[in-house]
């Protein structure tokens, strides 16, 4: 079947960001290979378990980090009509899949030590991310708030902006799809951009990472903000050693802001600005 011109134009488009966020990936890797962070060749044995460590890794990258670059605000021309709510599940079935293939190429730990979670202390780390959570809000609409005013005394922030359309459908979706969202956005998330990131390519690496997995909703002032709480949550992990307090500190994190604060924006400003 042949694809009418604007499909052919979308799929090309499609296609060059996928390439140059391949790339960029290769790049990527390339450089932190020669900042002596070669977790492939550490962790794995053997070459050809190493070798395809590290094509999983330059792929994960890619998809994960750089195509959200590439897309910067694509989110924005998303027609809300046209999705399907497990499809937002994609890119977390995506990164499962990545983080067990990995751990079964290692296959010299289990997969809790893998992840960084042990059933010690479970109070404390409970109440660890709480603290980390509501303390990683506060600090966030702070910094946000701050940034925002800093481009508006610039006169960089002259007009309200357009709220894309997916967010008002995000606003607008059920409790329970909200739940479903944050649920798999806390643990597997967590999992790999702090689980596994963080502790190879560093706190400040896996932070810009996570902010630039965000890119494709096209709001510098939202990056600011994921990166800000990525910072929080990353310095829980690298004090605690343990992903739990991460996995309830951004679950409360996206909680409030889905349930709540994306809720009450759409509501104040309606499909309009924010």
């Amino acid at each position: 079947m042949r694809l009418d011109g604007a499909a052919e134009s979308r799929f090309a488009a499609y296609v060059s960001q996928l390439q140059l966020s391949a790339l960029l990936s290769l790049i990527c890797v390339a450089v932190l290979a020669l900042m002596g962070r070669r977790p492939y060749l550490e962790e794995c044995r053997g070459r050809l378990r190493q070798t395809i460590a590290a094509f999983l890794l330059i792929a994960i990258l890619a998809v994960a980090v750089f195509y959200p670059v590439t897309s910067f605000g694509e989110a924005e021309d998303i027609d809300p009509q046209m999705l399907w709510f497990p499809s937002l599940l994609t890119g977390h079935v995506v990164l499962t899949v990545f983080l067990l293939l990995w751990w079964r190429l290692r296959g010299d730990v289990s997969l809790a030590a893998f992840l960084h979670l042990s059933a010690r202390d479970l109070r404390e780390k409970l109440r660890r991310g709480v603290i980390a959570g509501c303390g990683g809000w506060v600090l966030t609409v702070m910094i946000t708030g701050a940034a925002a005013a800093a481009a508006a005394a610039t006169g960089r922030l002259s007009a309200p902006e357009e709220v894309p359309p997916i967010m008002v459908w995000l606003a607008q979706l059920p409790v329970l799809y909200k739940l479903i969202i944050v649920g798999a956005a806390m643990t597997v998330e967590e999992a790999f951009f702090r689980g596994f990131l963080q502790p190879r390519v560093g706190l400040v690496t896996s932070s810009l990472f996570f902010a630039m997995s965000h890119f494709s909703y096209g709001l510098p002032f939202m990056i600011v903000g994921v990166f800000t709480i990525s910072l929080v949550i990353g310095r829980t992990l690298a004090r605690t050693g343990d992903l739990l307090p991460c996995i309830v500190a951004h679950g409360i994190f996206d909680g409030v802001q889905l349930l709540i604060i994306l809720p009450w924006a759409v509501h104040t400003w309606g499909a309009g600005v924010a």
